[in-house]
């Protein structure tokens, strides 16, 4: 197959934000079409009309541009494409493929309701002069498609391997409603063939659609594309993630100031092996290591500690002046009437810390402001009693006559303060830190003394003294 062959797409449907699910698909149509030199497109599903919101397109492009998921010309709407789906079913109408259908909501209620959950053929065999009775009549009907009702339909899925449903389980489902408006799956065949996919991957949950689609292509004669079914994403629970399992958006991972090069990596890493024991991939890299064959059949479960290792490890290996700017991106004000190289050291010490740039923000508090209070946990850890106050005057007098303000030799004497006191290192630590940060959290306190200056730091110790153990 030639490159000019390779043509996928992805379809959303704009009646919410981009899921990670539906990243997740985007992600390998794109790293699949660029592994092998050929076209990833998009197409807006909108064809309901009363769900499908404008904002939701917006918000779908924009998360797709974060992700640094680029697509083709055109960019195809349906709603745009009525007349053609207008056309394709007269087509099928006139070579019986398909049939009008006048049965009412009610009596097809009354049929499941009987207990027979697939459409029972009524209006399948009905002749022209009962047809043009009911138009007559003024009946609304539909289009359903004519399903064989012997053999099976197969196809040969990249991913789960050999497919077969017996045709007597498939629907004669519906493709154009009364209303007018083309079916999903309608829709799906007849853009799929006019864009030239050769590819169509998408999630496992469009399997049984899978035979549906593939009968339709055959009656309108159209060759189908070759079929890749991705695995689901799972929760803790082991069903399908969602919203109750507190999955957000990808545009709460773009406000919340993760790199998107992060959330690619770990979704890449959902259901797909890159057959080595790196697990930290550039969206370049990704491209070049792609290969469907490598998608696995099982679900793959959504774990946020791993998700925050990931995007860890891009942090640290990210340029610190373009985290400089993104967070100033975030926040103007961060930072602000500070020198660079205060603000360079405060990122290059959170770095081996931080997840995402609002964390950055977040934790860097401290280095710009005396703390207010003190985290209360921390507190019973720190600065449980009043001892804790003649330990902590003890360690500023060996602050006060320190000449040289060095972590070096902060380190030195505090160490040495801790020897001839014969208290374990963390007895003078913590308080220290707690006085200085408001919390135990954050890097080594030796960086953060010589960085805040000698001044800021006996000032809030004695502030701490002031108002500590309460």
């Amino acid at each position: 197959m030639s490159n000019s062959s390779f043509n996928v797409r992805f379809a959303p449907s704009p009646t919410g934000e981009l899921h990670l699910g539906g990243a997740r698909t985007a992600l390998f149509n794109w790293l699949f079409a660029r592994n092998k030199g050929g076209k990833f497109f998009l197409r807006i599903e909108d064809t309901d009309q009363k769900r499908s919101k404008e904002k939701y397109t917006e918000q779908i492009l924009a998360s797709l541009e974060w992700l640094g998921l680029t697509w083709d010309k055109p960019l195809l709407y349906q709603s745009s494409r009525f007349d053609d789906y207008q056309v394709h079913v007269k087509s099928l109408l006139a070579s019986g493929h398909v049939y009008r259908c006048f049965c009412s909501m009610d009596q097809l209620q009354t049929t499941r309701d009987a207990g027979h959950f697939l459409y029972p053929g009524t209006c399948r065999k009905l002749t022209d002069d009962d047809i043009k009775k009911r138009i007559n009549q003024g009946i609304g009907f539909t289009y359903r498609i004519r399903i064989p009702k012997e053999g099976e339909t197969r196809f040969d899925d990249i991913i789960y391997g050999p497919i077969c449903v017996d045709n007597k389980e498939l629907d004669d489902f519906i493709v154009i409603r009364s209303n007018g408006l083309p079916t999903y799956n309608f829709t799906a065949v007849i853009d799929d063939y006019d864009m030239n996919i050769s590819h169509v991957i998408r999630g496992e949950d469009h399997v049984m659609n899978t035979p549906k689609q593939i009968i339709l292509y055959h009656a309108l004669g159209f060759e189908p594309p070759l079929f890749a079914h991705l695995p689901m994403i799972l929760g803790p629970d082991k069903k399908r993630l969602s919203k109750r399992h507190g999955a957000p958006g990808v545009q709460t991972f773009r406000d919340d100031g993760y790199l998107p090069e992060s959330l690619n990596n770990y979704l890449a890493l959902l259901g797909w092996n890159p057959g080595t024991e790196d697990e930290i991939f550039t969206l370049e890299s990704l491209v070049e290591k792609f290969d469907l064959s490598q998608v696995q059949k099982k679900g793959a479960i959504w774990d946020e500690k791993k998700l925050h290792w990931v995007s860890g490890q891009h942090m640290m290996h990210t340029q610190t002046d373009f985290i400089l700017d993104s967070i100033r991106n975030i926040d103007p004000k961060w930072g602000k009437g500070s020198d660079i190289s205060f603000l360079v050291s405060i990122i290059e010490m959170l770095k081996m810390r931080a997840k995402s740039l609002t964390e950055f923000i977040v934790h860097s508090k401290y280095f710009f402001n005396d703390p207010t209070e003190y985290n209360s946990e921390d507190l019973i850890k720190g600065w449980n009693d009043e001892s804790v106050n003649s330990r902590v005057t003890l360690i500023l007098e060996q602050l006060v006559n320190l000449q040289i303000w060095h972590k070096e030799e902060i380190e030195r004497r505090l160490k040495l303060f801790s020897k001839e006191q014969s208290l374990g290192l963390g007895k003078v630590i913590t308080p220290i830190r707690l006085a200085i940060c408001g919390t135990l959290n954050g890097p080594a306190v030796f960086d953060i003394l010589e960085l805040i200056g000698k001044e800021t730091t006996i000032k809030r110790i004695n502030t701490a003294l002031e108002s500590l153990p309460k």
